[in-house]
């Protein structure tokens, strides 16, 4: 991988090339244009990993790092200022890197955190929603005509925060309304059976005292 200057009238003119003798290497070297001699290499940066070379590549392919800046600066001060500038940009590199490692594991946390909502939909309707925390819609829902059906088998989804990812698995292969259907007769099964317990509430919402046990 090599950038040259195309700007005949700097002289010298210099350019970055991989070292093809040593891993992760680059060269800066000097080529005066019309030069009969093989190019004069005035330094040499092995990388520790891919990673920190390509940050150098990188900045001179997106055009924030001059080669003609870099020949002047080794030329003016050694090589000492080119390893100081190498070194900020690698930092600054691993430092953006590490941040999006960060992000990327909060993002894959949060995917698994799975919240339960109750919401007022458009034309009246009323939704029961399961939504993960990585996300800003809900990844299932189910809509009723009236708030005390909603509710109903709230009362009883509410206490299975343990299977919210096992339901939404399995709305994503059977669909939404197969899992809607699931749940609604786990509810009710739950229901008869507080009931013969003698725990049910009664009424339109028998769980609504439930507490999940």
């Amino acid at each position: 991988m090599q950038n040259m200057t195309d700007n005949a009238d700097a002289l010298p003119a210099f350019r970055i090339g991989l070292n093809s003798k040593r891993k992760r290497a680059i060269d800066l070297l000097v080529d005066p244009p019309g030069s009969q001699m093989e190019p004069l290499t005035i330094w040499t940066r092995q990388f520790a990993t891919d990673e920190d070379r390509d940050a150098l590549l990188e900045g001179m392919d997106e055009g924030r790092i001059d080669p003609i800046f870099l020949g002047r600066l080794t030329m003016t001060f050694g090589g000492a200022a080119l390893d100081d500038l190498a070194d900020g940009l690698t930092a600054a590199a691993r430092a953006r890197r590490l941040e999006e490692e960060k992000a990327e594991a909060q993002r894959a946390r949060e995917h698994l955190v799975v919240d339960l909502y109750t919401r007022e939909g458009k034309h009246g309707r009323h939704l029961l929603e399961l939504q993960r925390m990585s996300c800003n819609k809900a990844d299932w829902k189910v809509a009723y005509d009236r708030a005390i059906e909603r509710d109903r088998l709230c009362d009883w989804l509410r206490w299975q925060k343990s299977r919210f990812l096992e339901f939404l698995d399995h709305a994503a292969q059977h669909g939404d309304e197969a899992l809607a259907r699931l749940l609604v007769d786990e509810m009710f099964a739950t229901e008869r059976r507080v009931k013969k317990e003698g725990r049910g509430a009664g009424g339109s919402r028998p769980l609504r005292m439930w507490r999940g046990d």
